[in-house]
């Protein structure tokens, strides 16, 4: 394997090795630290919607709002979009401990989306739609269609009190076969996506991601960019290919800034500030599960989601 890293870095030994700090407050959080605010305690509440990908079912909800602990709701509120992959289900993923979806079944692998959330000390609310319910499937349903995110999170934020008009940033993230619907959401989904993550999932949708990333090249660059785009990918997840082939694409995209664009084809582990550019596609040592399990705190705490005031 190689390492092009187009800026210089300097890396530790592999990226599971450790965990690191989040960044410091924005200053739009320190212009407005003394405003009251009144703090949320934490929620997470299993809904049903009309609009979700699939239609209501008896037998599992439509998804699943979680509002972190010392919750900060000043507008502008951000929200982060986590799509599942195969055969699992959003009460599993967002939880601890692998447990079966469906009764009888096999246990799925569970991702600490809650927890991983609170580590990164990010104010955010996590939605979790569900997509195929315990099936090998990635099919979108409804998220796969024109304005199908504006009309989710219309819908979802509704049950925490948030209007669309007083969302800040949109992050739209999927582990394994949950990348055909991120790919919707982030070009068809009728909401401005800030940053679209891909945890072991980029199987295919390729013509969309690369529209994705050229629609504002110029929202990529510098530190801490308007726009992020990660791809992490494993040896042996079946993204390896494709995975390379993008950021090889992506080199021609940024001759003008090629800071923006991180490629690392090793396996070492990042330090914080490598997170603070635009593109970026790191090869992981880790599992198929692991990708998604390590990377998604990493992501939201090097992210330019807000901090809650009142932690």
């Amino acid at each position: 394997m190689r390492l092009a890293l187009l800026v210089t870095v300097a890396l530790g030994c592999g990226d599971d090795a450790r965990m690191m700090t989040a960044p410091d407050a924005t200053s739009a959080d320190a212009a407005s630290a003394d405003a009251p605010v009144a703090c949320l305690p934490t929620m997470t509440l299993p809904v049903d919607l009309v609009h979700g990908a699939f239609p209501v079912s008896p037998d599992h909800p439509s998804a699943i709002v979680h509002v972190p602990a010392n919750f900060d709701p000043t507008p502008p509120v951000d929200v982060v979009v986590y799509i599942h992959g195969f055969s699992n289900c959003i009460t599993n993923v967002i939880g601890d401990v692998d447990t079966a979806c469906t009764p009888g079944g096999a246990a799925r692998s569970a991702f600490q989306l809650a927890a991983q959330l609170a580590a990164s000390q990010r104010n955010a609310i996590l939605v979790v739609p569900e997509v195929r319910y315990d099936q090998a499937s990635g099919d979108p349903g409804a998220l796969g269609t024109q304005d199908g995110l504006r009309a989710l999170l219309e819908e979802a934020l509704g049950h925490v009190a948030v209007p669309l008009a007083d969302v800040g940033r949109v992050i739209v993230a999927s582990h394994s076969g949950g990348y055909r619907a991120v790919a919707a959401m982030a070009t068809i989904g009728g909401v401005p996506v800030d940053e679209l993550w891909l945890f072991d999932s980029l199987y295919g949708e390729t013509t969309r991601f690369d529209a994705y990333v050229n629609a504002d090249l110029a929202s990529f660059a510098t530190l801490q960019p308007l726009r992020r785009f990660a791809d992490i990918y494993s040896t042996s997840g079946g993204t390896l290919a494709n995975s390379e082939a993008m950021a090889d694409r992506a080199v021609t995209w940024v001759t003008a800034d090629p800071s923006v664009l991180v490629d690392d084809r090793t396996t070492a582990t990042w330090p914080d500030d490598v997170y603070h550019h635009g593109l970026l596609f790191k090869h992981s040592g880790l599992s198929h599960d692991g990708v998604a399990r390590y990377y998604f705190e990493r992501m939201l705490a090097t992210s330019a989601l807000r901090t809650s005031r009142c932690n």
